[in-house]
């Protein structure tokens, strides 16, 4: 698979990740005033890219990986960003700022306690009522967890089932300017 459909297909399933939890906090806070729908969707995404932040810098991935796969992630996450998360057009960048607030109280290498932290930190921000909180937590929580573990879980097996640094395999679909498969790529490196 080329990092940029590697790319593609997470901030995709980022983007679905973000839809259910607005859904669910839409089902749970009804009637909320605009204003506050526009606050939700902002620091939702921002809580989401903070799992994600989590989730990349937890994995095997080298710098040079790193640095090759974030701008692709972010070109697939900034129109989401802009027409669901907020109306303003400097949306990703206040995503992007706002995550390293959702992610100041981390636990290091635990995805479980991080996400707990995010969703808290969420739900403090969004100033739902205390009784509505627990629910909400009860709900949320797993889901950030599971996501976060399956994130690290799906980029480490990536990375080891390929064998090769993912900022190679874009350079070659770079300089073939061709979407080739992995398998492709794969060959062409054996052959030389």
């Amino acid at each position: 698979m080329p990092v940029s459909e590697l790319a593609r297909n997470y901030g995709v399933s980022l983007n679905e990740f973000a839809d259910e939890v607005m859904a669910l906090l839409a089902r749970l806070d009804a009637g909320a005033e605009p204003a506050r729908l526009a606050t939700r969707r902002r620091e939702v995404c921002a809580a989401v890219s903070a799992a994600m932040t989590f989730a990349l810098d937890g994995s095997n991935l080298t710098p040079e990986e790193r640095a090759s796969l974030d701008p692709l992630l972010r070109d697939v996450l900034m129109p989401f960003w802009n027409k669901h998360c907020s109306p303003d057009t400097d949306a990703a960048t206040y995503i992007t700022e706002r995550s390293t607030y959702y992610l100041s109280n981390r636990v290091p290498g635990s995805q479980v306690k991080t996400a707990v932290s995010i969703v808290s930190t969420l739900l403090d921000v969004l100033a739902l009522p205390e009784e509505r909180k627990t629910e909400v937590a009860r709900l949320l929580s797993p889901s950030f967890a599971h996501r976060m573990v399956t994130d690290l879980y799906r980029i480490n097996d990536m990375r080891r089932r390929f064998g090769v640094q993912l900022s190679l395999l874009a350079m070659l679909t770079a300089l073939m300017q061709v979407t080739l498969s992995s398998d492709a790529i794969l060959r062409v490196l054996r052959l030389s």
